[in-house]
């Protein structure tokens, strides 16, 4: 895929890479010069975020159902017509790429489920392992079939999530004397996936420092004359 294949007010992903750790954030194309495009800047908890440039960063952009990836791009805090945005700059071609399975946000919290038995519905405490976009794990001493259709309410100081889903995987773990159950979401929620967005550039920002809010004082002479080019 070519650099003059991307649409302005297309939707992309800038992917993070840190020590065997990846975390996604969307955007959408403003602009596109040469093998630049300014996308909407990148936020978490209301502020934009800058880049580290020793940290692996990826572009990554669906043309007709498939995905594409320019890896080891270049990522810069510009400003173009009065507002901030970020400046990704591509060199030759993007390739196909296959994602795996959606970013699992490890939780490790006790919540309220409620699933559908052989005998009624009945409201269990689980250990919430980990969630993700796609689906959540869960440990629990109950004994229960698959195919079964669980509900979750994810709680979050005064966030809450409603979801729904069935479970695909059932595995005995000895060492607890429980149960291991992975679960599969029935439909895309928005609000989940915004919530994982937010806790992993919480988690990466406390853990890797590998992006800082910038200041307008910040942006020196040499952004200034970056930013010069796009007006």
């Amino acid at each position: 895929m070519q650099v003059d294949e991307l649409s302005i007010g297309g939707a992309m992903e800038v992917e993070v890479k840190c020590n065997g750790k990846s975390m996604n954030f969307n955007s959408e194309i403003i602009l596109i010069k040469n093998n630049s495009v300014l996308i909407t800047s990148i936020k978490v908890n209301e502020q934009t975020i800058g880049f580290s440039e020793k940290y692996q960063i990826n572009f990554m952009y669906k043309l007709e159902g498939k995905l594409y990836i320019w890896e080891n791009v270049s990522v810069k805090l510009v400003k173009y017509d009065g507002a901030i945005y970020h400046k990704i700059d591509l060199y030759g071609e993007g390739v196909p790429y296959n994602r795996r399975d959606a970013f699992r946000m490890y939780i490790g919290e006790d919540m309220p489920l409620y699933v559908n038995t052989a005998s009624g519905p009945a409201a269990l405490s689980v250990l919430v392992k980990d969630i993700s976009e796609t689906g959540v794990g869960f440990i629990t001493k109950e004994d229960i079939d698959v195919d079964r259709i669980i509900r979750l309410k994810l709680k979050d100081n005064n966030i809450s999530i409603n979801l729904s889903g069935v479970i695909v995987r059932k595995e005995f773990l000895s060492n607890l004397g429980a149960y291991l159950y992975g679960c599969k979401f029935n439909e895309k929620n928005n609000s989940l996936g915004k919530y994982i967005a937010k806790k992993q550039g919480e988690q990466l920002r406390k853990k890797t420092n590998i992006y800082s809010s910038p200041s307008r004082e910040k942006v020196g002479k040499s952004k200034r004359e970056e930013i010069l080019e796009y007006k």
